[in-house]
């Protein structure tokens, strides 16, 4: 065969390839959806577990060590501590939250309901249990989602979960660029909250990766769980399903979902808490005007066709290909 042939051939080859390769990435985008025109990452489920079950094969190295203060959450089916609890252990409503620091439409819901749900968690009325997994990774690449769900815990350790938990959403890099995949840039967010700025067991801790592998054991858990994609929330065991919906009707839907468990729970809130200050470039609790204040009721609330199934599965999926018209800003694909 002469060399012209062998190139030939090896051409073709590599455009088969490239075109293969294409065709996994334009369906993988395909199986994503939108909410209010941000792009969702879904995990699909096909065969069982499906891509989900890729988030578990990046093993990280090291003993299993749990951050400070975690306890084994019963929404997430294991008996280790795996969930970073938040809020009043008498407060009625128990809400877990399965999040990726690097996905953008955890960022995007995040904007719309933390307003409220930390007024409830204030009035007694909200205890969270927050589990960081590593999805983004595992469909782009990267690490981001590892170190964003380390350095989360590692805050923990130091009594600072909150804050870091909001300075990871509001300095969000672009999913595709792993901004996260860096430690450095981390640590220079993290330096806005003095208590993490001046401890060295904090670096130490973001640095070395000491809570990978509890990290890598919430994604684990997701996928055992075969929930959807991030993020994926329960309100008393009840999945919430989003939908297609602008900010606006995010917050509403969210707000009838805490109503209505608060007045099923019996309408009487546990102990008031505090929660931190937010640094100065993460969103205050206050700050935004249309959030509807904690002790009221939501008007106009989903009706319960609309509540969340247990099984957490949407009908009328939106297609990935559609954007929004109103405010909410579209994020780049996986």
């Amino acid at each position: 065969m002469s060399q012209a042939n062998r190139v030939g051939k090896q051409n073709a080859r590599e455009r088969v390839l490239a075109e293969k390769v294409a065709r996994q990435r334009a369906e993988r985008r395909r199986k994503q959806w939108t909410i209010g025109g941000v792009v969702v990452v879904v995990i699909a489920v096909a065969g069982g577990v499906g891509i989900a079950v890729n988030a578990a094969k990046h093993n990280s190295t090291g003993a299993y060590l749990a951050p400070v203060g975690a306890v084994v959450d019963p929404q997430a089916k294991s008996n280790k501590d795996l969930g970073i609890h938040v809020g009043s252990a008498d407060a009625p409503v128990k809400m877990t939250v399965f999040e990726d620091f690097r996905c953008p439409v955890c960022q995007e819901i995040e904007g719309a309901v933390e307003p409220t749900y930390k007024q409830y968690v204030e009035a007694g009325k909200l205890q969270i249990t927050y589990h960081p997994v590593r999805l983004i990774d595992s469909n782009n690449g990267g690490k981001g989602s590892l170190n964003g769900g380390n350095a989360a815990a590692c805050a923990q350790d130091q009594g600072e979960f909150v804050p870091m938990h909001d300075l990871l959403y509001a300095n969000q890099p672009n999913e595709e660029t792993d901004g996260y995949g860096d430690n450095s840039k981390i640590l220079s967010i993290a330096d806005q909250v003095p208590a993490l700025k001046a401890s060295t067991a904090f670096q130490t801790c973001v640095t070395k990766g000491q809570h990978d592998t509890w990290v890598q054991d919430n994604a684990d858990q997701f996928n055992k769980l075969q929930l959807p994609g991030t993020p994926t929330m329960f309100i008393d065991g009840a999945q919430l399903t989003f939908g297609q919906q602008n900010q606006a009707a995010v917050l509403q839907y969210f707000q009838g979902q805490l109503d209505a468990a608060f007045k099923k729970d019996g309408s009487k809130a546990g102990t008031p808490t505090t929660l931190p200050t937010p640094p100065p470039s993460a969103p205050s609790s206050g700050a935004s005007s249309s959030a509807p204040s904690a002790s009221g009721s939501s008007s106009g609330a989903p009706s319960s066709s609309g509540a969340p199934s247990s099984s957490g599965s949407s009908s009328g999926t939106p297609s990935s290909t559609g954007s929004s018209s109103g405010s909410t800003p579209t994020s780049s694909k996986s």
